[in-house]
């Protein structure tokens, strides 16, 4: 008799605690879910702008190596409108020299 009066009272208290198991579990269950797909949409997020910056930094070394390129093609024709220029002074010179050597006489 004392086993059915507390039997019937303990299994009583035994589905209570799962239920509130249960349900304690559930309502745990779709935060987690929520966090877990923010998360995965930050991971989302960061691959595709990981991409884009490595994209941009590619851009950005090629954009260097023809500004690069560009310097050194200027700095030749510059060198070579530099030794034009002193051949001309030098033909001048030389032109001068002959008008003057031609006065003379």
């Amino acid at each position: 008799m004392i086993m059915r009066k507390y039997g019937y009272g303990l299994l009583c208290l035994v589905l209570s605690i799962f239920l509130a198991t249960t349900l304690i579990s559930c309502a745990t269950c779709q935060p987690v879910k929520a966090l877990q797909d923010q998360v995965q949409q930050a991971l989302q997020e960061a691959k595709a702008a990981k991409a884009i910056a490595q994209d941009c930094t590619q851009k950005a070394d090629a954009d260097a190596q023809r500004a690069e390129n560009a310097a050194d093609r200027a700095e030749k024709a510059a060198d070579d409108a530099a030794a034009s220029a002193q051949k001309a002074e030098d033909m001048a010179n030389k032109a001068e020299a002959i008008f003057n050597k031609a006065m003379q006489k």
